[in-house]
């Protein structure tokens, strides 16, 4: 009868933890676990376009469609499923990094406060997927040391100073056309099918080391990425448990609950936050 008794209460008390777990954790109670982990340097930092945007640049979906405007401006023309890169890349030739990068710069950039806190955080790996060099022109303002990593690139993850990684490539916006043209860049949707199914390219092998040896924070991704999650999901099957986190604007409480669900199964945890000036903030927060 004991043991019966106790195999009902053990069962119940594990339903709650699984009922408890699916909750959306607020930032509150996850700011001291990653300061812990970034103290520890265990942590590495992903970002995504939203910070960029955060520096009026472009998104993706908007470049894009600067590019396309290019493309029709030069006479060519474009179906609804054609691809723009491609397009792009065979029309312009040798001048598609310039055009790229005028489009991505042609208004100006203004630092935003998220930028500034992801430099002053003090994670010494972070993997940027943008082509933009907002995090290195602050870095060399502040004269904080950092490195760079491009295309394959010498690379050491042990350095005692920041290294950023351009797995999608770089366009400095104040390189020449010539350091332009050396840089490839992944941009076009045929890009990006090569990205996935080569396993072993660096880009994905540099990836998948932080997410092994590591806790990774995404910043401004929407985390549907299915290169990144296909890199979440082979950690896991290699046999690499640790839990990464993610910033997520709150959403609805049912839509927040499902997205919370959605990540966790590949070994996420969303970070839910109001607005998108409380980056700043939790970064200060969870800083050296």
């Amino acid at each position: 009868m004991d043991g019966r008794i106790y195999s009902v209460i053990s069962n119940k008390k594990s339903k709650d933890k699984k009922a408890k777990r699916v909750q959306p954790y607020s930032i509150e109670k996850q700011i001291p676990h990653l300061k812990g982990l970034n103290r520890k340097d265990k942590m590495s930092i992903f970002l995504g376009a939203g910070i960029s945007v955060s520096c009026g640049l472009p998104d993706w979906n908007s470049l894009l469609d600067t590019l396309k405007l290019v493309i029709e401006n030069n006479g060519a023309y474009l179906s609804e499923s054609d691809d723009i890169a491609n397009a792009a890349r065979k029309l312009l030739g040798n001048r598609f990094n310039t055009v790229v990068a005028d489009c991505l710069y042609g208004h100006g950039l203004q630092v935003s406060d998220s930028a500034l806190a992801v430099v002053h955080s003090g994670v010494k790996n972070i993997v940027c997927f943008n082509f933009d060099d907002v995090l290195e022109e602050i870095f060399q303002t502040e004269c904080i040391k950092h490195s760079i990593v491009i295309n394959g690139g010498k690379f050491n993850l042990n350095n005692d100073h920041t290294t950023i990684f351009h797995p999608h490539g770089f366009l400095g916006r104040f390189d020449s056309e010539q350091e332009q043209r050396t840089n490839k860049i992944i941009l076009s949707k045929s890009d990006y099918d090569s990205l996935y199914l080569d396993h072993y390219c660096l880009t994905n092998l540099i990836q998948l080391s932080m997410l092994m040896t590591k806790t990774v924070l995404f910043i401004g991704m929407s985390m549907t990425d299915p290169n990144i999650i296909r890199l979440l999901v082979e950690a896991r099957k290699i046999g690499v448990w640790n839990w990464h986190y993610a910033l997520m604007k709150q959403i609805s409480q049912d839509e927040s609950t499902s997205e919370t669900k959605r990540l966790r199964s590949i070994g996420v945890d969303p970070v839910w936050y109001k607005d998108h000036s409380d980056i700043p903030r939790i970064l200060k927060q969870l800083s050296m």
